[in-house]
């Protein structure tokens, strides 16, 4: 049975994306990329879980400046 409407598989749909990526300048890479943090971060701002990614955030924050501390410590002279 033939269906009327075909739906592209995912894998092309991504990597046709990424090539279009890939043609772009790298301004407008940069930009594209900034767009999507940007986009994120809206969205965290308005999760109703938003505290309770802010502590995530802000133990991740806290365990890379531990591990950074460490290396220091271990690596500088």
């Amino acid at each position: 049975m033939d269906m009327p409407i075909q739906f592209p598989r995912e894998a092309e749909v991504i990597y046709e994306q990424a090539v279009a990526f890939r043609r772009l300048a790298p301004t407008e890479r940069l930009l594209a990329l900034v767009d999507l943090i940007a986009s994120g971060m809206v969205l965290l701002e308005q999760s109703p879980q938003r505290a309770a990614g802010a502590r995530l955030r802000e133990a991740d924050e806290a365990e890379w400046q531990r591990i950074q501390r460490e290396l220091f410590a271990r690596h500088a002279r």
